[in-house]
């Protein structure tokens, strides 16, 4: 009986492991996969992972294929990229705006990365572009705003304060005050001459603006001079030639930074300068002709001799300002620059030629011809000039004749 209970127990133990050794073993999971999805942007006309649209972006721009460039940051950036693409898909933006002509919307993309990212590594350039865009738009306020956050980091280089002081300058030159303006522009010249710029060849834009704001300082202060006696306006102020004498100077000083600033590499500052130039010289002739006739020029006859020959003195700065004007439309249209200052150059040139035409017709209408009113100008101005005990000079000297 314990016999085979035995061999019972044996054989059920064989059986027993006989079907743990057929059962098969339980599979071990295998870690999961990990799956690397990149997020795909689509939009009507453009479709590609972030990483691709910043590469194909950064190639349009790399070849000036700026439409395509805007679509493509456009659509980047509207679809909230990864924050690490932010800064630079925004600045991109506005370098394709920049590129068509677009300076309000680049503007703006600068001035926005600076704000949202003002420790990021593009803060300083986009303070930089933001400014020259300003400058550009003629916003002079924001420009010296934009300037004054730009010259407070503590990382720029020589160039980028020499950058930021023409800006500032600028600023202040546009909003009347001169002596500031003075000492951000002597500053800004005190750094481009120790980097030697200017010496030869075109300037950078920042040193083309800093000789244009030397310009507008001293056609602010030359146009200051007036000529009309407040009090009385139909006599001749004793000092009268001495005031042509200096506005002229300050006149001939401006254009001498104007076209300093006609050097630049941008075309825009050359057309701002060489405006500017043929502004001051209709400006001086308007000054001259709004001067009235004198208390000794009575009848209608008299008057009219003093309008003659006052036209035909001065006549020469309406025409150079016309020369002016005549340059700045033809340099607009050989570097297609259709910038305000362009449009203002035709529309000046316009109205000074018509001006021309309705002088010399007034003239023509007079019981004297221009010759006539020439000599008796010439003997006059010899008088003039000539001491006591000496004969008149055979070559009056005319405060115009520098102009010539």
């Amino acid at each position: 009986m314990l016999l085979e209970r035995s061999l019972l127990v044996f054989f059920a133990s064989l059986a027993v492991c006989a079907g743990c050794a057929s059962r098969p073993s339980a599979p071990v999971a295998a870690p999961p996969t990990r799956l690397d999805v990149k997020t795909q942007i689509i939009s009507p006309s453009i479709a590609g992972t972030e990483a691709e649209l910043m590469l194909r972006g950064e190639r349009a721009l790399l070849e000036q294929k700026w439409k395509d460039a805007a679509e493509i940051f456009e659509t980047l950036v509207a679809s909230g990229p990864d924050a690490k693409l932010v800064p630079m898909a925004i600045f991109d933006l506005g370098v394709a705006y920049e590129g068509l002509g677009k300076q309000a919307k680049s503007r703006d993309r600068y001035l926005e990365v600076a704000s949202r990212f003002p420790e990021g590594a593009l803060a300083r350039t986009a303070l930089l572009r933001g400014a020259a865009m300003e400058a550009y738009l003629e916003e002079w306020g924001p420009l010296g705003t934009v300037a004054n956050i730009l010259l407070l980091r503590s990382d720029l280089d020589e160039i980028d304060r020499m950058s930021g002081l023409a800006a500032r300058g600028l600023s202040k030159i546009e909003a009347g005050d001169d002596i500031g303006a003075s000492r951000d522009i002597g500053d800004g010249l005190d750094i481009a001459e120790a980097a030697q710029f200017g010496t030869s060849g075109r300037l950078p834009p920042a040193a083309a603006e800093l000789r244009f704001a030397l310009g507008e300082i001293r056609r602010v202060r030359s146009e200051r001079i007036t000529f009309v006696n407040v009090d009385h306006p139909g006599v001749v102020p004793a000092d009268f030639l001495l005031k042509i004498e200096m506005r002229a100077q300050g006149l001939l000083d401006a254009q001498s930074s104007y076209a300093d600033a006609m050097r630049s590499v941008d075309p825009h500052w050359i057309a701002m300068s060489s405006y500017r130039v043929g502004e001051m010289y209709r400006s001086l002739h308007r000054d001259l002709m709004a001067i009235p006739p004198t208390d000794q020029a009575k009848s209608d006859y008299q008057k009219q001799i003093f309008f003659g020959i006052m036209h035909v003195r001065y006549r020469v700065l309406l025409e150079k300002g016309l020369e002016m004007m005549t340059r700045t439309v033809a340099m607009g249209e050989s570097q297609t620059d259709s910038s305000a200052w362009v449009r203002r150059a035709e529309a000046a040139k316009a109205e000074m030629e018509i001006a021309l035409l309705d002088e010399r017709a007034a003239i023509a209408r007079y019981p004297f011809t221009e010759e006539e009113l020439q000599k008796a100008l010439d003997i006059m101005e010899k008088k003039a000039t000539s001491k006591p005990g000496q004969k008149p000079s055979e070559k009056p000297y005319r405060p115009t004749d520098r102009f010539r």
